[in-house]
């Protein structure tokens, strides 16, 4: 390596990156004086434009998981985690616009809806269902909100040349800064500059691959030759033979069913400005990730042709002590540094981006669980609009130092944490989500079984078994999980949620929320 030209694209990286920090840090400051209530923090007094929240919720879908941790994972285990993991999920925005978009946005005004806890408490009835959704929320942020920070981490940490807990720490302290500045506000403005780089990134990333490889095909067919094995491309292979059963817990419900579950998304609904552009919402959603997504994915495959062609580079990769999550690692800072800094720095300031249009969510989702689903609806609800919007800062505050402390330990791959979080979300509340709009037949304790059932069948399997065994001692890992229980923890926490809601609403008294009988005109109220 020329070490000259690495220390200068090293330096060049590094300038665009503090660029793009100063930038975002600017926003937040000047979103600030635009927040007045815990409505404006919340949800921008729900007059932000579709075509903004359309990005921002296409960002918090793709985030690290896909432009840092997927592009790891396929270089690690194969490419074939893309077509099921990834694609899938573009069908999630149509069909929350379908399912849920238009009862959240009309009644939001109505009810004062901030929340998905919000939404299933006026639908339902009642404060356990909010009880058990805050508490599945949080438990999900800790893991998803940890994959984003370690991304952030790792990947400023192998440019800046420092170690990973104080890289990781610096990525912290700059979203929670402007997530606690400007809330909603600046969170729909920056987001929108960062998924704007992420569709650069991707781009880009497309055209350097190609130039590198010359196309799709002759790429996977390098890769076939060189590795002799047929599991880098076979999923069936690299799984065991349990394929189906990944299938049907992924693309069939935690990808495509299970977005609707998932706040850093659709709780953008919310501030949309016009009701009637709802559509656009899902279709530019479903657009942007399916560009971005496949673009990120690309460059794993793009990495395992440059490593079975070139014999230093697998060597470089394992050198980084990353493992899985060296990959975009090594392509941006030692690959690119050298040979194109400028689009190294652009693809860096990518991945930042979308870590950063998920984090802020989470923070802002996690805070909101604790002290508005929980303290504030259940318990204190004298609140004037002064103390809860004081105390939404504390609380995301506390979220926010949870998420420091958690990434000071050692974390598994980034796609492995996002997995846990993205079922555990939608485990949670998609089913209970999904059945309040399409089914008259839901009770107050069907909807509370059913986000219990799903909050903690999902947590027991995977904190218990599908942690590595050197973190539990009866785990399994994720390799052996669905070879033993066949389905994925999150995809049997939703089976299991949506089966409890029908059973337990069968069962028990026709008592609902006053938003039930919005959604259902036509079942008479009680008198």
């Amino acid at each position: 390596m020329d070490e000259a030209a690495f220390a200068t694209g090293k330096l060049i990286e590094g300038i665009i990156i503090v660029i793009w920090i100063a930038l975002i840090l600017g926003v937040g400051l000047w979103s600030r004086k635009r927040v007045k209530a815990s409505g404006d923090f919340m949800v921008g007094g729900r007059a932000i434009p579709v075509w903004m929240l359309g990005m921002w919720s296409a960002g918090a879908s793709v985030s690290a998981w896909a432009f840092f941790g997927l592009p790891g994972g396929i270089y690690a285990s194969g490419a074939w985690q893309h077509w099921a993991i990834c694609t899938p999920m573009i069908a999630g925005f149509p069909l929350t616009v379908i399912f849920l978009g238009r009862w959240m946005r009309i009644s939001a005004k109505k009810y004062n809806l901030m929340t998905m806890p919000d939404f299933l408490g006026e639908v339902y009835g009642g404060k356990l269902i909010r009880i058990f959704a805050a508490i599945g929320i949080v438990i999900a942020c800790i893991f998803y909100a940890t994959a984003q920070f370690k991304a952030i981490g790792v990947l400023l940490g192998t440019l800046l040349n420092i170690p990973y807990q104080p890289a990781a720490a610096l990525g912290i302290l700059i979203s929670a800064v402007y997530v606690l500045l400007g809330g909603f506000i600046a969170g729909a403005i920056i987001n929108t500059l960062n998924v704007s780089m992420m569709i650069i990134a991707s781009l880009l990333a497309v055209g350097i691959g190609y130039s590198w490889t010359g196309g799709y095909g002759p790429m996977l067919a390098t890769i076939s030759s060189a590795t002799g094995t047929t599991t880098w491309l076979n999923n069936d292979a690299a799984l065991g033979g349990f394929a189906w059963f990944f299938w049907i817990s992924w693309a069939l419900l935690l990808s495509s069913f299970g977005l609707v579950g998932q706040p850093a998304i659709v709780q953008k609904l919310y501030g949309i400005k016009k009701p009637s552009t709802l559509w656009l919402w899902g279709l530019m959603g479903g657009i942007i990730f399916g560009v971005t997504c496949p673009a990120y994915c690309y460059l794993g495959v793009v990495t395992k042709y440059l490593a079975v062609t070139d014999p230093a580079v697998a060597p470089a990769i394992t050198g980084l002590g990353l493992g899985a999550d060296g990959v975009i690692a090594w392509l941006t800072v030692y690959k690119l540094g050298v040979e194109a800094p400028v689009l190294g720095g652009l693809l860096i300031a990518g991945v930042i981006g979308a870590a950063w249009s998920t984090i802020d969510g989470f923070i802002m989702m996690g805070g909101a669980a604790i002290v508005r689903d929980v303290f504030n609806k259940c318990f204190r609800p004298n609140w004037t609009d002064k103390q809860l919007l004081r105390n939404l800062r504390l609380g995301m505050l506390v979220v926010g130092i949870i998420m420091a402390i958690e990434t000071l330990f050692p974390s598994e791959i980034i796609t492995w944490l996002a997995a846990i979080g993205w079922a555990q979300f939608a485990a949670t509340l998609a089913p209970a989500l999904i059945l309040a709009t399409t089914w008259k037949g839901v009770t107050k304790w069907g909807g509370a079984a059913g986000v219990g059932v799903g909050m903690f069948v999902t947590a027991f399997l995977t904190l218990v078994y599908r942690l590595p065994p050197t973190s539990s001692p009866w785990g399994l890992g994720t390799a052996k999980f669905i070879a033993t229980f066949y389905l994925d923890a999150g995809a049997w926490g939703m089976i299991l949620g949506f089966l409890s809601i029908i059973v337990v609403s069968i069962a028990t008294k026709k008592e609902r929320g006053p938003l039930y009988y919005d959604i259902h005109k036509d079942v008479p109220k009680p008198q």
